[in-house]
């Protein structure tokens, strides 16, 4: 008895063993979302240079393109923005007044930081356009970081399936050649264009493809998502309605920048309308 189940037992330790070399974890659709998140935050890559090329080549048409870009901002804080972070926030049981003061808070420190660097460099109020250039920066860099959150939405979304992270995708790549626009308006204050100015554009394209590869390892937790979109509301509002508009208004006083702000905010109003983001 012994001798004839000694074949049987033989073959199961040998079906066993390939069992054993078989990939546990290996899922054919995993490589697909790599595959359609990497394509779609290039595509996004792309339109955030194209918007930095506009604004690099239409510089005798700079008050008309900071009127643009700040309707761009005030459009995307208040149909993008301050709607996403109100939801998540909503999820997590947090009132509107919060939320609301977040962006009070982001505002303020985005002005106390600006007043600082004003008064430390022109203390007796003879302050050059050096000073609007450092505070640029840190509203690129806000720019930045939202990039990075919107290829992370494009990764979430791609994980679904790919015709929502195509979806999502629309709608970062209808924006993100504003936010190109804005990165080298922000850094340059409508003076000549500099290597490190471009080297903020080329961060601003790069993070949404750093955003989505991020989003297929780990995403960030709902709070911490609201808390920033509240900032970054903040943010943009301050850079928008302190900055660019003033400084568009007193290189041209033509009603032509509040056409462009307002076809700035059109613009945003009727992309997220027509994406459904």
């Amino acid at each position: 008895m012994a001798t004839k189940n000694f074949p049987q037992r033989s073959k199961a330790r040998k079906e066993s063993s390939i069992q054993n070399l078989t990939p546990i974890n290996w899922n054919p659709c995993e490589n697909g979302d790599q595959m359609s998140t990497v394509l779609f935050t290039l595509l996004a890559m792309c339109s955030t240079l194209i918007g930095g090329y506009i604004a690099i080549a239409a510089r005798h048409r700079i008050h008309l393109l900071m009127g643009l870009g700040a309707g761009v901002l005030l459009g995307a804080v208040f149909f993008d923005l301050l709607p996403e972070s109100l939801a998540v926030a909503a999820t997590q049981g947090w009132s509107v007044r919060f939320v609301l003061g977040i962006v009070v808070v982001g505002f303020l420190i985005f002005y106390l930081v600006e007043r600082l660097l004003v008064l430390h460099a022109c203390p007796e109020g003879d302050c050059t356009n050096e000073v609007h250039q450092h505070v640029g920066r840190l509203g690129s860099i806000g720019l930045i970081i939202h990039s990075t959150l919107d290829g992370a939405a494009i990764g979430a979304a791609s994980l679904v399936n790919w015709r929502t992270g195509l979806l999502v995708a629309l709608a970062v790549i209808a924006h993100d050649m504003s936010d190109g626009l804005n990165t080298i308006l922000l850094v340059t204050h409508g003076e000549p264009v500099r290597r490190r100015d471009i080297v903020f554009l080329l961060m601003d394209a790069i993070a949404p493809v750093v955003g989505g590869l991020l989003a297929l390892a780990v995403l960030p937790p709902p709070t911490a998502l609201a808390i920033f979109l509240g900032f970054a509301s903040g943010f943009f509002l301050y850079t928008a309605t302190s900055d660019l508009l003033p400084e568009a208004h007193r290189r041209s006083s033509s009603l032509t920048v509040s056409v462009a702000a307002i076809v700035g905010i059109v613009f945003i109003a009727v992309a997220v309308q027509v994406i459904g983001r």
